[in-house]
């Protein structure tokens, strides 16, 4: 399993851009006013996550999930989104868990995700 942040530019093909009633995402330029102009914001790693850390690392054996499991905040850059205006572009972060192929079944990890 990957833990990984992510800021991604949101297009119009974006899957958090689509049946939107309101125009989703973060102004980039808000973001950088509240960062104090720096690229790198610091999010929250919620309940929700937490506890999908702490069965993944369960799971895997993986120590460093577990030791994501324990942490409140993640530190996520924005470094790479310097090239575009931060007066018309919107942004959308946060963090995520994703399978790799490597991970194989585990059903210890989806059978108590379920619940």
């Amino acid at each position: 399993m990957k833990f990984s942040t992510y800021a991604e530019v949101l297009t119009p093909e974006h899957p958090l851009a689509e049946g939107q009633m309101k125009k989703p995402g973060h102004l980039l330029k808000d973001v950088l006013d509240e960062t104090g102009g720096r690229y790198e914001l610091t999010v929250e790693v919620g309940f929700r996550m937490q506890k999908t850390l702490r069965l993944a690392a369960e799971a895997t054996g993986d120590e460093r999930l577990a030791d994501l499991a324990q942490q409140t905040e993640v530190t996520v850059s924005l470094e790479h989104l310097r090239r575009h205006d931060p007066l018309s572009t919107r942004i959308v972060y946060g963090c995520r868990l994703d399978r790799e192929p490597a991970d194989g079944d585990l059903p210890e990890f989806d059978d108590r995700r379920r619940f």
